[in-house]
């Protein structure tokens, strides 16, 4: 799907962000980690043509770094190659002030690492227990931790 647009995201953006985010995932971001987000680094919603947002993407910068912190598309909208679009225009939007992008992924989340994989990203190693995640055992859900993959891409050379 090609029919949506990358825009600066903005404070009047987070309801919708947020209920996305909700949708999503079982550990959500707060809306305190939105606001942050929007006073410490450079985020993006993605909008359909009908004006609907359907996922977004924050990043932390520091120098020629960025950091990929959340990217999420609209458990509505997934499937559709939305994810792999975005990215692209994410990639195309930092390459020109960035050299160098990080990220960390649920280890368990195979279609993201798949993705960034695909985009050039290398699998750079493990951060152990860093996601909070529910583990079943003996039949009972519990509250656990999951590894997190470290990845990176270089977007230009020097």
């Amino acid at each position: 799907m090609s029919d949506f647009f990358v825009r600066a995201m903005s404070e009047t953006d987070l309801p919708d962000v947020l209920a996305i985010e909700r949708k999503a995932y079982a550990f959500p971001w707060s809306q305190k980690g939105f606001e942050n987000a929007l006073d410490q680094g450079l985020n993006f919603v993605f909008e359909n043509l009908q004006k609907q947002i359907i996922g977004y993407g924050c990043f932390l910068t520091v120098l020629d770094e960025a950091t990929l912190m959340n990217l999420c598309i609209s458990p509505d909208y997934q499937g559709q190659g939305i994810a792999k679009s975005a990215l692209k225009q994410l990639l195309e939007k930092l390459q020109d002030n960035f050299q160098f992008i990080y990220l960390e992924v649920r280890e368990s989340n195979r279609p993201a690492r798949n993705l960034y994989t695909k985009f050039g990203f290398s699998e750079d190693g493990i951060r152990k227990n860093y996601y909070p995640a529910w583990i079943k055992k003996d039949g009972v859900q519990t509250e656990g931790r999951e590894d997190a993959i470290l990845m990176s891409k270089r977007l230009r050379n020097i």
